[in-house]
């Protein structure tokens, strides 16, 4: 589904114009060998250039539509003079073609004045909360000995949501760009212990609140991944978080890497040991704000696998789930290998 959207958002207008004179023509010439009211059939090319290709391309073609419209009733009719009602349809056909193509272009408008207000605040919201997140960090790290147990508690706990909320600003920030593939991916050979081990800090104070053990199972074979090293480690991050929050306490959370056997690529994935994904919800995860039936109580909106799937794709790998109710849940994605490998042990 991402492919075809990112196909069709990629298309030229003039694509999407020479699209809409082709299926008007088509449409025409059966108009004209055809009794029936081929109404609807004019309003899809009509549709899909005002979509595409903006609100004058749609106008000129509903124009087009009608008057090309007429010429099939004028062509078509069995009289010598066809009288006033080929005019008068072509009239009302054309107000038809261009309230829907102004009603259309009005909804795209309103849309994109919705997404860039929502960006701006989002955006806006983000620089403040970094400043939250210095000034909690540094209170802890000044007051770490100073604290009682409440104090430390509630400041771990501040500390975590802050951490939260900032993953869910810069998804919702990045996902239009990797959505219209504007977002950009620099890719360098880096560390696999070090994606994982970096990723791993960010949630450690969540898991020890949450009394969630976290385990890495490293692969000697896998040595780097060609990747960009931020996504990356944001993506791993989401993973890790979305694990926690249906995780129970005293349980386990397995990351692991694994080269594959050509050499080609290194799969990374998160085990949890939550409640699982019915069936007919695997597939739907990564859609935008998809929320699992069975994971209502505290249910996320999916942006966080939303932004995970397209930064995989974005560079060159791919993403999926394997699940089971009652038996937890594993997210797996590969990247491309890297050329280097891991240094052995040295034996004391």
């Amino acid at each position: 589904m991402q492919a075809l959207r990112h196909f069709l958002n990629k298309r030229s207008r003039h694509f999407w114009v020479a699209l809409g004179l082709v299926l008007v023509a088509i449409i025409t010439t059966i108009d004209y060998f055809t009794e029936p009211d081929l109404l609807i059939l004019y309003l899809i090319p009509i549709i899909l250039v005002d979509w595409f290709a903006g609100e004058k391309p749609g106008v000129i073609l509903a124009i087009a539509s009608a008057i090309a419209w007429f010429a099939a009733d004028v062509l078509s009719t069995t009289h010598d003079t066809p009288g006033v009602v080929p005019y008068w349809n072509l009239a009302v056909r054309s107000a038809i073609f261009l309230t829907v193509t102004y009603m259309l272009s009005g909804l795209l408008a309103t849309r994109k004045r919705h997404e860039e207000l929502m960006h701006f605040i989002i955006h806006d919201l983000r620089s403040p909360l970094t400043n939250v997140l210095t000034g909690l960090q540094t209170l802890r790290q000044m007051r770490e000995n100073k604290m009682n147990e409440s104090e430390q508690e509630m400041l771990d706990m501040a500390l975590i949501s802050s951490n939260r909320m900032l993953t869910l600003i810069n998804s919702l920030l990045d996902l239009p760009r990797l959505e219209h593939r504007k977002m950009p991916v620099q890719t360098q050979e880096v560390s696999v212990d070090e994606l994982v081990n970096g990723s791993l800090a960010v949630v450690a104070l969540w898991a020890a609140q949450n009394r969630v053990q976290l385990i890495y199972e490293a692969d000697p074979q896998a040595g780097t991944v060609v990747a960009d090293p931020d996504i990356t480690s944001r993506v791993l991050v989401n993973l890790l978080s979305n694990a926690l929050k249906y995780s129970p306490p005293d349980s386990t959370i397995t990351i692991r890497a694994r080269a594959s056997s050509e050499g080609g690529t290194v799969t990374f994935s998160v085990t949890d040991q939550g409640p699982g994904i019915p069936p007919e919800w695997v597939d739907k995860v990564f859609d935008k704000y998809a929320q699992v039936e069975a994971r209502k109580e505290g249910a996320s909106t999916g942006l966080g696998l939303t932004f995970c799937q397209l930064a995989v794709e974005a560079q060159r790998g791919r993403i999926w789930i394997e699940s089971e109710l009652g038996k937890g849940t594993t997210v797996l994605f590969t990247l491309p290998a890297g050329k280097r490998k891991k240094a052995p042990l040295m034996e004391e």
